[in-house]
Formats: C-alpha cells, sequence, structure tokens
C-alpha cells in the first residue's frame, strides 16, 4: 500500500508546511551563525589580534546550530519515535559539547585533561539512554508483521490480562 493513500491530503500538506519551516528555521540559523562569527572574529582581530578568543563563542553556536540540524534532518527523515529521537540529540549535543570542552580545555590548561571528567560521567549516562532504548523501545515484530515496540507489547500483553480477570469476573456473578 502506498504511504500516501494513509494521509490525507490536509495531513501531507501539513506535513510539507513543518518540513519547510524547520528547512527555514535551520537557514536562518545558519545565516545568523556566519554572520555574528564572521563579525566576532573581525572584531577580535581587530582589538586582539594575538588573542583568538572568538573560538568560545565560535563553538557556543556551533553546538546550537548542530542540535537544530539535526532537528530538522529527523523531522524530515520521519524519525518519530521520541525515545530514538531523544537518543539521537543526546548524542548529538554530547559531541558538540565534548569537542568545544576539549578545545577549551587545551587552549586554557593543556597540562591537565579536567575534560575527561564530564566526557565520561555524561558518556556513562549516554551509554545507559542507548541500552534503555535498545531493550525497551527499539521495535520488534510481531508475529502479524507490525512492528511495535517492547513497551507496546508489553501494555498490549497487560490489557489483555485485564480482559482476562475482567471476563472471569463477568463469568462469576
Amino acid at each position: 500500500m502506498d504511504v500516501s493513500s494513509k494521509f490525507s491530503e490536509e495531513s501531507l500538506r501539513k506535513i510539507a508546511e513543518e518540513k519547510i519551516n524547520y528547512r527555514i528555521s535551520v537557514r536562518i540559523h545558519l545565516t545568523a551563525f556566519i554572520l555574528v562569527n564572521a563579525l566576532l572574529l573581525f572584531i577580535n582581530l581587530l582589538t586582539l589580534p594575538n588573542e583568538l578568543w572568538v573560538f568560545y563563542p565560535f563553538f557556543g553556536w556551533l553546538i546550537g546550530l548542530s542540535v537544530h540540524t539535526v532537528g530538522y534532518i529527523l523531522y524530515a527523515q520521519g524519525v518519530y519515535p521520541m525515545a530514538k529521537r531523544g537518543f539521537i540529540f543526546n548524542l548529538t549535543a554530547f559531541l558538540s559539547t565534548m569537542l568545544f570542552l576539549f578545545l577549551i580545555n587545551i587552549l586554557t590548561l593543556s597540562s591537565y585533561l579536567w575534560v575527561f571528567f564530564p566526557a565520561s560521567s555524561w558518556g556513562f549516562a549516554l551509554i545507559v539512554h542507548l541500552i534503555i532504548y535498545l531493550l525497551y523501545y527499539r521495535q520488534s515484530i510481531t508475529k502479524s508483521d507490525e512492528r511495535i515496540s517492547k513497551k507496546e507489547m508489553a501494555i498490549e500483553k497487560e490489557l489483555q490480562k485485564m480482559k482476562i480477570k475482567l471476563e472471569k469476573k463477568r463469568s462469576t456473578l
């Protein structure tokens, strides 16, 4: 069956409009990123050419831009399970933030790599997030070739138990 036959024309139009809004939003953010950082670089070179402080706001903006872009890509590619989106956002924020912190660490106190403390603790939390997603939210194929998550399977199983109990109560009355 064609995917478009599952959606009304109005629903497809709304999805297309959202994709365009996301795309425009990313382009605006990218344009602001380029203009602001070019201006900051100009100010930096004009005032303190020997001290390149412009890296700090650049990577701060880059974190926001990367998360914004990933949001658009996930929406455009149809990644809808919130658990999967959540993990991908967390991974993107982790990688871009750790890159930023690593650069700050190297530029300010290269003799002591303190960046491994936040990287290891956040990295551990990220691994736990991935394990929870894989064990609980990832979809499986049922006997009828439907794709549902373990959570949905557990809900269905519990629902069946409740129906059986209800039927037993009705039969004893």
